[in-house]
């Protein structure tokens, strides 16, 4: 199957299900949007990613309305359409914020907001010519050892892994979105879930950064990771319907806030892990039972989908 061939309809008949791990890169994400839908929808035929799954895929605008109308607790986060509304609230708001572009992975497009004037920059930038990637505001300032690493990493990633003539015709314009700092953080759970198994590991801020994705660093010793933002994942992934979602989750006053979701992820990072956790009743009481054995997402993402294919009526 050649998603990216004009005949990408003609070639799913016959066929009984369908798979596809698109990325996020503008070219895949402008296809995605579009197939997917229709072979789900239209053709009735089940699909991995499914729209439950995958319809917020790399836009945390998306994931803010949605997560907010689910009841799952996040860190607190705003999101402005009107020019006047976001300079009023940048004049007044509690700082330091967290900047975010609506896409992007590896803390690319997020920056800190520590001051009004540094908020009210962006606004003038966002809701007038607008730009391409947050990343640049870093050649605005005096940058430290480990973030200029940090840059050169993420440029790096995007270089080999993204496709750069149709990243630059990203523009960002016309919104902003912002969110709390949650202070004092050294690290981020991820809690990737696919179907009733839970894989679970901590990223490590970088040395002199607020931030911990991009940087590498991973622990996926599972008595490191809080067993209640295992349960949190659970229940988000529960609540939205997906068939994988990996859950990031922040710690403040002892409790896990989500601040993003996503349902693709690195294989390895779930191959790494030693184990799984399985649930059994409901996340806020059910008991978290532990796998011993290390195993691919696919893997998991086959057996669910198989499964699947085995009880649609079109199955074999």
């Amino acid at each position: 199957m050649d998603v990216f061939r004009s005949d990408a309809l003609e070639q799913l008949r016959g066929c009984h299900g369908f798979m596809w791990r698109h990325r996020h890169v503008p070219r895949d994400r402008a296809l995605a949007t579009r197939l997917l839908p229709v072979v789900e929808r239209e053709l009735r035929m089940p699909v991995y990613p499914d729209q439950d799954t995958c319809w917020h895929y790399d836009d945390k605008i998306a994931q803010a309305y949605l997560l907010s109308a689910a009841g799952v607790p996040t860190p607190r986060t705003w999101v402005f359409w009107d020019a006047g509304e976001a300079r009023a609230f940048a004049r007044e708001a509690r700082y330091p914020l967290v900047l975010k572009l609506y896409a992007g992975a590896s803390s690319r497009n997020v920056t800190r907001l520590d001051r009004p004037a540094d908020a009210l920059r962006w606004i003038e930038r966002l809701f007038g010519v607008g730009t391409r990637g947050v990343d640049a505001a870093f050649g605005e300032r005096r940058l430290g050892r480990s973030e200029r690493l940090a840059v050169a990493a993420r440029a790096l990633f995007a270089a080999r892994h993204a496709e750069p003539a149709h990243d630059r015709e990203l523009l960002h314009r016309g919104y902003l979105l912002v969110q709390q700092l949650v202070p004092d953080t050294t690290c981020e759970t991820r809690v990737m879930v696919i179907g009733d198994r839970a894989f679970g590991r901590r990223r490590i801020n970088g040395r002199g950064d607020w931030r911990a994705s991009g940087h590498g660093r991973s622990d996926p010793d599972p008595g490191q990771i809080d067993p209640a933002a295992v349960r949190l994942a659970f229940a988000v992934a529960r609540r939205l319907g997906t068939q994988s979602l990996a859950v990031d989750m922040l710690h403040h006053e002892g409790r896990p806030l989500v601040h993003e979701v996503s349902y693709c992820f690195s294989s390895w990072k779930v191959r790494i892990c030693p184990g799984h956790w399985t649930l059994k009743g409901s996340p806020e009481e059910g008991a978290l039972d532990w796998c011993e054995g290390a195993m691919w997402g696919e893997q998991a993402q086959l057996a669910d989908f198989l499964a699947r294919l085995e009880a649609h009526p079109r199955g074999p």
